[in-house]
């Protein structure tokens, strides 16, 4: 009776043991591909943050251009569209910075 008590213990323990193995080891490869994922989404998000501050910036010097030809024909309309567009180029800029910082901070958190 002691025998069998004993086998079926250590059958149990290592079904039990060989379960709880797996479950970490699988864990430990699906933590490992979020992190890639991760990372390459921080990576996406910083090449469309580069490309958001390059169209701001044309869109502001765009802007200023268009304000100094208005200013030199006396288009008036051309100065307040080089105006809006000075304004919508600054605006992205800003909101861009912000985006960044937002960036930053997740970075720190993942540990890059």
């Amino acid at each position: 009776m002691k025998t069998t008590t004993l086998i079926i213990s250590l059958t149990l323990a290592l079904v039990i043991g060989g379960s709880v193995g797996y479950y970490f080891g699988k864990g430990t490869n699906d933590n490992g591909s979020k992190t890639k994922e991760l990372q390459d989404s921080v990576t996406m998000m910083n090449e469309q943050s580069a490309s958001i501050q390059k169209m701001a910036e044309m869109m502001k010097s765009s802007g200023i251009v268009m304000q100094e030809v208005g200013n030199k024909y006396k288009d008036d309309e051309a100065v307040f569209k080089g105006k809006d567009l000075e304004t919508i180029g600054e605006r992205y800029m800003k909101e861009n910075i912000k985006a960044l910082e937002v960036d930053g901070s997740m970075k720190h958190i993942m540990g890059n």
